[in-house]
């Protein structure tokens, strides 16, 4: 029994089988967003449905960026740092995650109220603020660090005068925003809420509804255009494809290192 074989082979059952999870993910994701029409809000029945439009805030009102004072509506965000051990030295997530608030889709038609809790998000255009380790953050980022659910300072260099070039403790804060006025695409389920009266179009675009008819399979709010998203869901023939090899490999060095060569 080999272990380095042993280990070769879990390695790649591993990296084959949460390949071909990610492929078939962004596969049924291409497959749902491609073959779903795009309806008029006003026209929204119960169910699953896709609209674009123009992004607004709702009663709420907008939220601040974590990392700036722009508004938005949804904001990914993730904190990187600088760190060293021995010979390597990369950025290390510290952190990542989404904030957003309840906002409308207005397609010229009518609008829609999207509830975002419990989407999936792809949201592009990204800014960078980089801050040394011994400098300190702009105000929106310290109140945001503040926070309990989100990293604290940074680490330091035991000796910084020693520390050139980039530095233990640098971090990079990244976010990418939906901002109100910008054209989304959302697709979710359809459902009637609060409706004054018989016939009113109220709708809501929420994950499921418990209102006796089908739930949409997909929740996902982007900034990009349909067809946008399908293009970039095209690599999940690569995922299949490397993920099937990966697994076979695996599978087969695990054999070896158990019964050895065949």
């Amino acid at each position: 029994m080999n272990p380095v074989v042993l280990f070769a082979g879990l390695l790649g059952v591993v990296v084959g089988a949460v390949a071909l999870v990610h492929g078939r993910r962004r596969r049924h994701e291409r497959e749902t967003i491609a073959g779903t029409e795009t309806t008029d809000v006003l026209s929204l029945t119960p169910g699953p449905a896709e609209v674009v439009g123009r992004a607004e805030p709702a009663g709420g009102g907008p939220i601040r960026a974590p990392f700036s004072e722009a508004d938005c509506l949804v904001a990914e965000w993730e904190i990187e740092e600088w760190e060293e051990s021995g010979k390597t030295s990369s950025w290390r997530s510290e952190g990542s995650g989404v904030v957003k608030t309840p906002f409308y889709v207005d397609d010229g038609t009518d609008r829609v109220l999207v509830l975002p809790a419990g989407a999936t998000f792809d949201v592009s255009g990204e800014d960078v603020v980089e801050v040394g380790a011994d400098e300190e953050p702009p105000r929106p980022i310290r109140e945001f660090l503040e926070l309990e659910s989100t990293p604290g300072d940074p680490n330091r260099a035991l000796i910084s005068a020693l520390d050139w070039g980039q530095q233990v403790g640098d971090r990079k804060y990244r976010q990418s925003l939906i901002r109100p006025g910008d054209e989304v695409y959302v697709h979710g389920t359809a459902t009637r809420s609060n409706a004054r009266e018989f016939g009113a179009n109220d709708y809501e675009l929420v994950p499921h509804a418990d209102d006796g008819y089908a739930d949409a399979d997909l929740f996902l709010v982007a900034n990009a255009s349909e067809q946008e998203l399908v293009d970039d869901r095209g690599d999940a023939v690569w995922y299949l494809v490397g993920g099937a090899v990966a697994l076979l490999v695996g599978v087969s060095l695990l054999l070896v290192g158990i019964v050895g060569p065949l």
